[in-house]
Parts: C-alpha cells; sequence; structure tokens
C-alpha cells in the first residue's frame, strides 16, 4: 500500500478523527520538532512540553494546515517560535555565553563547530526564502534524496539540487556574520550529523494523547475549549497511553497553548520585552503597516518576509551592545550618499518611484481578550543610539484593531532624535481600548545615517500618566527639526498669548516641508452626522507656502471621509498678514472614527496662532449654533 503523505495524513484526521492517520504523523515528525525545541532550550523536560503544545496545535488547526504546502517547514517554524516565544531569558542568556567563547574556525570540521551552529540555525533557516527553507527541512531533518525533495518542490533532482546548495551558502554566509566562519561542506555535515535528536519513546504516546485529546475540542464554543484546557493542561493532568502514566506539568505546555489560541491570559500584567532578534525589516510609516497588518495579515506576513531595501542595511549588530550583559542591539544604517542638504533628499524621496529613503524595524504583539493590558495606560520604554543621522530617527509606537481602526500613535515627530546621539531612553505613552487590539512598534529612521535600538519593553503606568501620543495636540512633520513651536507672550490676540510656528531654516524651505500642528479626535459621537465649523483667529509673517487649518473625518483605514471647506476668497492664508479669523466647515458623516483637526503650514516663514479663540460648533441650525468644544 502506497504510503499517505503529511497532507493526506492530516486530512484523514481533520475528517474523519483518525487516531491512527495523527499518530503517523507524529512519529513521523516528532524527532525534527523535539530536536529544534532542544536546541533552543537545552532542556529535554521543556523540549518535551514544547512538542507536546505544537502537536496540540497541529491538531487543533488540522483542517486549515491540511492545505499547507509544506507541512514539515510549518513544524519546525512553530517549534521554533514556541521555544523562542516562552523560554527567550534563557536562548539571550545561552546564545551570550556561546557567542563570548566562539573563535575562528578552519575548513575543516572543528568538535565544537556543532555547538556554535546549533543556537543559530533555526533562526538562519527561518531567514531563508520558503522553498529553500522548505529544502534544508527536507534534506536535514526529514533525511530526503534530491529527487525526493525535487518532486516535494515541483522541480527535478538537479533543480533541488541547486536548491539546496544555495540555501548552505546563504547560512553560510549568515552564519559568518554571527562570527563563525566555515564551508558550506562542513555546515551541511554537520547539520546531517547533529539536527536530529530522538525524541524519548514515551513523549510520542503522551503527545499523541494530549494532542488527539485537544484537537477534539476544535469545533467546540470557547467555553468547552478552555474548560478542557483546563483539564487537559492546568496544574497537573495524568495522561494515559495504554499501560503508560505520565504526569505533564503546567508549565510551558499550557503557556504556549494559550499564546497560540488566545485563551485566557495571565491575571497579572507582566512587562512585555521582545528580543531584538524578533524586530521585523519594513520600508513604511508604522501606522501603514499597522493598517495592513490587520486587514490582511497574510500578506503583510509574506511582504515583510521578501522586503528587501538595498538603499539600508537592517540587522542585529553582534558588535554592538548597550551593556556588557546586554544582547547584540538592533541595527539600521544607510547605505546611499546624501548629499549637502540631506534633509531636501528625503523630502525629495517622498514622492519618488523608488520609495520614500525611509526604514523601521518593528515588533508586534497582540492583546487579546482578557488581556490585563486591556483599558489600560500602557508605558513603551527603550533605548536609542544614533550616528550621522541628518535628518531624524526615533521610535514609533501604532494601536488599532482588526477592523483598521487606529486608537494611538506616537511616532515621537515632536522629539526627534538627530546628528551622533549616545544611548537614551525613550518613552512612549498611550491609552489601550477594552477590546482585543493590536501594538506595532520600534525604531524608525528618516534619511540617512544610523541607528541602534535595545530593550523595547511594553507596561502598565497610572492613569494619570501624561499620554504622548496623537490624541494631544502635537507635531507631524517629515522635517520636524526644522521647525519650532513656542509660546509667543509678546504677541497676543484678544489678551491671550500666542502659539508661534517658525520655519528655522534660513531661505525658502525645500519642496515638501511642511509640519502639521494637530490633535486626533476619536471621541467623536458629539460630532458625528452633523454639520461643524470650525473658527480660530491666526497671523503669519512671510508664509512662503501656506496656512490652511482642517476638520477631517476619518474612517477606518486612514480612509478620508467627507472634505472640509475653508471660506474665504483663496481658501488659504499665505504671505504676511494681521489677525484674522478663519473659518473651517464640514459635514461630519455617521460611522466617523476620528477627527483629524489642526493646522498644515507649508514652506517657510512664520506663524501665529490663537488657540484660546478656537472653537468647534454645530450649526445644523445656522441662528442657534452649538458650542461643542
Amino acid at each position: 500500500m502506497q504510503e499517505l503523505d503529511d497532507n493526506a495524513l492530516l486530512r484523514e484526521y481533520a475528517a474523519n478523527n483518525s487516531e491512527s492517520a495523527f499518530s503517523t504523523l507524529i512519529a513521523r515528525h516528532i524527532n525534527k520538532v523535539y530536536s529544534t525545541a532542544l536546541r533552543h532550550t537545552n532542556n529535554p523536560h521543556h523540549a518535551e512540553e514544547i512538542t507536546q503544545a505544537v502537536f496540540i496545535i497541529l491538531a487543533t488547526k488540522a483542517n486549515k494546515l491540511s492545505r499547507h504546502p509544506m507541512l514539515s517547514g510549518w513544524l519546525h517554524q512553530t517549534a521554533r517560535l514556541a521555544a523562542i516565544t516562552f523560554l527567550r531569558g534563557e536562548i539571550r542568556r545561552t546564545r551570550r555565553e556561546q557567542e563570548a567563547c566562539m573563535q575562528t574556525l578552519s575548513d575543516e570540521i572543528e568538535p565544537n563547530l556543532w555547538s556554535q551552529l546549533a543556537p543559530l540555525l533555526d533562526s538562519a533557516i527561518a531567514g531563508l526564502g520558503d522553498k529553500d527553507r522548505y529544502a534544508i527541512v527536507l534534506r536535514f531533518f526529514d533525511g530526503k534524496s534530491m529527487k525526493e525533495i525535487g518532486d516535494a518542490l515541483g522541480n527535478n533532482e538537479d533543480a533541488a539540487k541547486v536548491r539546496v546548495n544555495r540555501a548552505l551558502e546563504k547560512l553560510r554566509k549568515l552564519f559568518l556574520k554571527r562570527g563563525v566562519d566555515s564551508t558550506t561542506a562542513a555546515i551541511a555535515e554537520t547539520i546531517s550529523n547533529n539536527s536530529i535528536q530522538s525524541a524519548p519513546a514515551v513523549l510520542i504516546k503522551t503527545t499523541t494523547a494530549v494532542a488527539l485529546a485537544k484537537g477534539a475540542t476544535a469545533s467546540l464554543s470557547a467555553a468547552a475549549i478552555a474548560k478542557a484546557t483546563l483539564f487537559t493542561m492546568k496544574v497537573k493532568s495524568i495522561v494515559v497511553t495504554g499501560a503508560v502514566v505520565v504526569v505533564i506539568g503546567a508549565g510551558i505546555g499550557s503557556f504556549i497553548f494559550s499564546h497560540f489560541f488566545h485563551s485566557s491570559p495571565p491575571a497579572v500584567a507582566v512587562p512585555i520585552k521582545p528580543a531584538n532578534s524578533d524586530y521585523v525589516e519594513f520600508g513604511a510609516y508604522l501606522e501603514s503597516v499597522a493598517v495592513l497588518g490587520q486587514q490582511y495579515p497574510d500578506l503583510l506576513d509574506r511582504v515583510s518576509k521578501n522586503y528587501k531595501d538595498n538603499r539600508f542595511l537592517s540587522e542585529v549588530d553582534p558588535d554592538t551592545r548597550r551593556t556588557t550583559n546586554s544582547p547584540p542591539s538592533a541595527h539600521i544604517k544607510s547605505l546611499f550618499t546624501s548629499s549637502a542638504n540631506g534633509v531636501a533628499d528625503y523630502l525629495a524621496s517622498l514622492t519618488s518611484t523608488n520609495g520614500a529613503l525611509m526604514a523601521n524595524g518593528y515588533f508586534h504583539y497582540d492583546f487579546t481578550n482578557g488581556s490585563p493590558y486591556l483599558g489600560k495606560r500602557i508605558r513603551l520604554t527603550g533605548w536609542i543610539k544614533t550616528k550621522d543621522v541628518v535628518n531624524w530617527a526615533a521610535a514609533s509606537l501604532v494601536v488599532s484593531d482588526e477592523a483598521g481602526h487606529v486608537y494611538g500613535c506616537d511616532p515621537m515627530s515632536d522629539r526627534p532624535i538627530s546628528g551622533t546621539t549616545d544611548w537614551q531612553q525613550i518613552e512612549i505613552v498611550t491609552q489601550l481600548p477594552d477590546k482585543p487590539c493590536f501594538t506595532y512598534f520600534g525604531p524608525s529612521l528618516y534619511g540617512a545615517g544610523e541607528i541602534w535600538a535595545d530593550d523595547f519593553q511594553i507596561d502598565v503606568v497610572p492613569d494619570n500618566t501624561p499620554i504622548t501620543d496623537d490624541r494631544i495636540w502635537h507635531v507631524w512633520s517629515p522635517n520636524p527639526n526644522d521647525f519650532s513651536e513656542v509660546t509667543d507672550y509678546k504677541v497676543t490676540h484678544d489678551g491671550h498669548s500666542s502659539l508661534c510656528i517658525t520655519y528655522i531654516p534660513s531661505g525658502n524651505a525645500p519642496k515638501g516641508s511642511w509640519m502639521w500642528w494637530g490633535q486626533d479626535i476619536r471621541a467623536t459621537e458629539k460630532y458625528a452626522g452633523h454639520l461643524v465649523r470650525m473658527t480660530v483667529w491666526t497671523k503669519t509673517e512671510i508664509v512662503g507656502g501656506s496656512l490652511r487649518p482642517n476638520l477631517r473625518p476619518k474612517g477606518a483605514n486612514f480612509k478620508l471621509l467627507a472634505q472640509d471647506k475653508m471660506l474665504g476668497a483663496s481658501g488659504r492664508v499665505n504671505g504676511t498678514t494681521d489677525w484674522a479669523q478663519q473659518t473651517i466647515i464640514c459635514n461630519i458623516p455617521k460611522g466617523t472614527w476620528c477627527l483629524d483637526t489642526g493646522f498644515a503650514f507649508h514652506g517657510s516663514g512664520k506663524v501665529w496662532i490663537d488657540m484660546d479663540s478656537l472653537k468647534y460648533e454645530i450649526i445644523d441650525n445656522p441662528n442657534k449654533p452649538k458650542l461643542i468644544r
């Protein structure tokens, strides 16, 4: 009888609850999963629990995963991510110890080559493209022949050889960047001889029992799944398979299952600390990434994995650590030559077909149902170091949900970092909604220079801690260092001091220079469905571009729902003007998610705004306007 492939076995299990089919899958892949977990943890007990958790996930997602193009690759990646996520501290400590004793190797296989490859192997494989990664897993973890690899990948034997050799060369280069200098032949032989460890015989039986028990709950209600989780994983569960009785601890296995399936999280808001090595390179504003991530997570995953901007180097820098005990820092470096006016280069790139000269490294974290963080005020802290930053650098934080609604965004454009600076701690404070949401955060570089980042973490702060995000009046600009915003006590209007915004450099501002002084109002119930009028008094001096108040209703995904209108002959203010009242009107649609309101200042010059005169009124009945703010 012909042996069923992985997908056929998983379909048989999903359709008919076939224990024999699932047991065959476990027996076929358990050594690979166990070995991957063991490489990360160096702890057989932890590796066993991670192995059980991986196969629980497989059982619960059997129907969906039965269509996966390479289940073997999925199992390897899931084992890696599970181990990284929940044993992060141990991994960092182990890597530091092993990296400290690394030495240059000859082209021959040295006795300690495996000890140096092991902690780097799985993350290096994860950095390969899909087909290269599948080829390595099939060849060295599953022991497949080149012909079998070619068949699995839809190619012939010769193409499989090329694929494997090319993937090995990529691994060699990745290892070299981490201080391991060896040949592809030595790497291939070392992985073949060491990568697979036999899982304990009893683990197959216990994993099968636990995974099948959990998989049987996949179609039940959330309450039933929670009950089954409690029964199977909490405290200690006795699993009986034939004559074997094994006690399974509640530690890593239950924690991993909770993470992957968003079941009951811990009741205490423990600090969230991603590893520097987990950040993802992406060349876009984080708020755009956040929307893409919620609307099209699979697309974002594919784009991020394949994204490469050759104008920037984005890596974990093994040569830069914030302290002697810190892990290697996340690092972004521009690789292009900047002109004398690097700020103008960046502004010009915003409309270039080559894309903006910007780079981000971001982390992603989900706050799921029951998270102790929901409804709380949170603080993101991290450490930033810069070198030769021409325009600006910073960290960013975005909070959004599955519908694309943004709850808070802070790119630090009101406190940009430029030039060369030593390590300094940054802080961003925002308020989470009381329902599930997502966060994206990480270092950002706008233009030429370098930035290093370390030790990002999120924790809960008291409700009276001032927020820093876009719900307060703030600066938004592609070149924020070119503008100043101060209270001017000498230039007054109606007895009020004014806010003075000045373009600082001499001469005309380069094309694309602007700043926005504004606020995102997210409590929109009192505005929605009404005609709203915004009035404010302003004064200008030699404004080369324009000043325009705005009142823009936005929906999900930043969609502009209606256009505001500035009353007056020109619809904008420029040149030199005395104090004058400006008026903006807009029909605010029902369903408006937030109001972008503020002042867009383009070009050079100086403007004054009497913030005390700012008013918002409902004018559905023009004879009886209703002041709403």
